[in-house]
């Protein structure tokens, strides 16, 4: 990452990030953020200082190398000034969701030994409501409602500003003080199964994953802009984050990811991630833009998605019909969506390759990865220089993959140093330099990835046969009302199914908390035709209609991926009458 313009040192920890931009790229507008539904900015200058302001206003609260300090709240531009400023003393940050079970936010409160937290909004302030008897101070910054105690944000920064004035010089000595193998962050895994896990990562994990990210995505700061609307407590979005301040382009931050059509118009964004679901939801929007047009519309648009969903984009040649619906249909969606799209990376969980086709053959350019926290997190990726649909794409650079009795083991400089306080789980993980990921997968003869599977979705039922749980799964999440579903098999005599709806659908159809009749026949043919071409022990027998959307924390993980445990145990009971008998529900 070293500049050629500037001759500038390559970054040995995360805030030179920011200090380089300052020197290299400095914008007028760098990172903007809604609120009361105006964009507001921050210039590089403006952000650098603030940086500086907090840094040394955490100074005065204790805040020393190897502290930990929690972070809570939405994503914003002053959860990463906050980010930076921790990081600056040498401090390790600690990322938390708001929306987090008690159970588990208090432990990785204790795990951690966090005694400060930073609490963003009216979310980060509840939360740190909650928890304050575990925390011995908290910092809050644009709260509503801040309680009694909780220290405002612009009193941290005054404070630091009256330590500058007495030691000019003292944020400068912090800054020298950077290295690449120091502790940068603790991350918590999602917790799907038991008590979370806290992920280590240095400022050299991270670097060299944002180097990789700029050699796979080069961006261009006169003319590239990033939308982001995944949380920054996720280390996929906040590794890219990163890579956005390396590269000094400017960043708008979403405040409401149910609004993303609205702010990719807005922002109009040439590159930005997303999550599958995320990717879903904005094909269902669309399907339902069509399918309300006037007829003749209507039927032009649901042929044109069929031949989107369907048709390689990795053909010598596009099809006649795509090309002529691109005038017809497809320039008009890529307008819906900003028209400035470059690049759409999408991560975090599996993309089904119907949607991964639709949106390349309606040119929109999506590049499908795979990693996870502890390898920093991108292992592989799609991207201009190979790319190949149905596929995860090949290592990212620096990364070595390698697959043993079908287990996908990584290598590179992303990998993290181990579990916090967590030898023996570490040890199970990183074998001879290795990280065990627990997904399955193979390699095509081109050396593309597939991600076949994840040892513990394969389960056994009572008669002995072997489940795949995520295909059947998807398949039930094709029908619009569907939010989420989870397949229960595990040591039991047949497949059931717990189908979660969506907002619409609870709405028209199930505001009483039941689902009237003509969405339990909808369920029961999507039932049916997710169990098509099955074998007989795979097939779902019966299913529960849970008249609510899954919530992140509770039956979701931040990266909507579920947390198979929580789902299992919150709905036992209703699980177990499923296999006492009744029939389908």
């Amino acid at each position: 990452m070293r500049s050629s313009a500037t001759n500038l040192p390559p970054p040995l920890a995360l805030p030179d990030l920011l200090r380089q931009g300052l020197l290299r790229t400095p914008r007028s507008r760098h990172l903007g953020w809604r609120e009361a539904g105006y964009w507001r900015w921050l210039s590089t200058e403006e952000v650098a200082r603030e940086v500086r302001r907090a840094a040394l206003g955490f100074h005065t609260l204790g805040v020393r190398t190897g502290t930990t300090v929690a972070l809570c709240g939405a994503s914003s531009p002053h959860w990463l000034i906050a980010d930076l400023a921790i990081q600056t003393l040498g401090a390790v940050s600690v990322p938390m969701f708001s929306n987090l079970a008690p159970e588990h936010a208090a432990y990785e409160i204790a795990h951690s030994r966090v005694r400060l937290l930073v609490a963003l909004g009216d979310e980060g302030e509840a939360f740190a409501a909650q928890h304050l008897a575990r925390l011995g101070q908290v910092v809050v910054r644009g709260a509503t409602h801040p309680r009694r105690g909780m220290l405002p944000w612009e009193e941290l920064c005054r404070r630091g500003d009256e330590l500058c004035e007495r030691d000019p010089g003292l944020y400068a000595r912090f800054a020298q003080a950077d290295a690449p193998d120091r502790l940068a962050t603790i991350i918590f895994t999602s917790g799907s199964t038991g008590m979370p896990k806290g992920v280590e990562l240095t400022h050299g994990n991270l670097l060299a994953q944002v180097e990789a990210a700029l050699a796979c995505f080069p961006l261009d700061p006169a003319t590239d802009r990033a939308l982001s609307c995944l949380p920054l407590a996720h280390v996929f979005e906040r590794m890219v984050i990163y890579a956005y301040l390396a590269a000094g382009i400017p960043v708008w931050f979403a405040d409401d990811v149910r609004q993303a059509g609205v702010l990719m118009r807005e922002a109009r964004p040439t590159i930005m991630t997303m999550v599958p679901r995320l990717v879903e939801k904005l094909y269902d929007r669309i399907a339902q833009g069509v399918d309300t047009a006037w007829v003749g519309k209507r039927a032009l648009g649901r042929w044109a998605m069929r031949e989107a969903s369907r048709s390689d984009p990795d053909a010598g040649s596009r099809p006649m019909g795509l090309r002529v619906s691109d005038g017809l249909v497809f320039q008009r969606v890529r307008a819906v969506l900003g028209g400035c799209l470059r690049h759409v990376i999408v991560g975090g969980a599996a993309l089904e390759s119907r949607f991964e086709r639709f949106l390349r053959n309606i040119g929109v350019p999506v590049s499908v990865g795979y990693g996870l926290t502890e390898a920093g997190p991108v292992v592989t990726v799609n991207c201009d220089a190979a790319r190949r649909s149905a596929t995860v794409g090949k290592p990212f650079p620096g990364v070595e993959v390698r697959l043993v009795e079908g287990e996908i083991l990584v290598r590179g400089p992303g990998v993290m140093r181990g579990y916090h306080r967590d030898p023996a789980a570490s040890r199970a993980v990183l074998v001879d330099g290795w990280l065990r990921t627990g997904d399955l997968g193979s390699f095509d003869a081109d050396g593309f990835l597939r991600v076949t599977g994840r040892i513990k979705e394969l389960c056994k039922t009572s008669n002995g046969k072997y489940v795949s749980m995520l295909p059947i799964e998807q398949a039930l999440e094709r029908n619009p009302a569907v939010d989420h579903a989870c397949v229960v098999a595990d040591g039991r005599p047949f497949v059931t199914a717990l189908i979660f709806l969506g907002e619409d659908a609870v709405r028209q159809h199930a505001p009483g908390g039941r689902p009237d009749a003509e969405l339990e026949a909808e369920i029961a043919r999507q039932v049916a035709e997710a169990n098509r071409g099955l074998d007989a022990w795979m097939q779902v027998r019966r299913w529960s209609v849970v008249a609510h959307p899954a919530a992140i924390g509770v039956e979701l993980t931040p990266t909507l991926k579920l947390r198979r445990g929580s789902v299992t145990e919150r709905y036992r009971d209703l699980i177990d009458r499923l296999y006492a008998g009744g029939g389908a529900s």
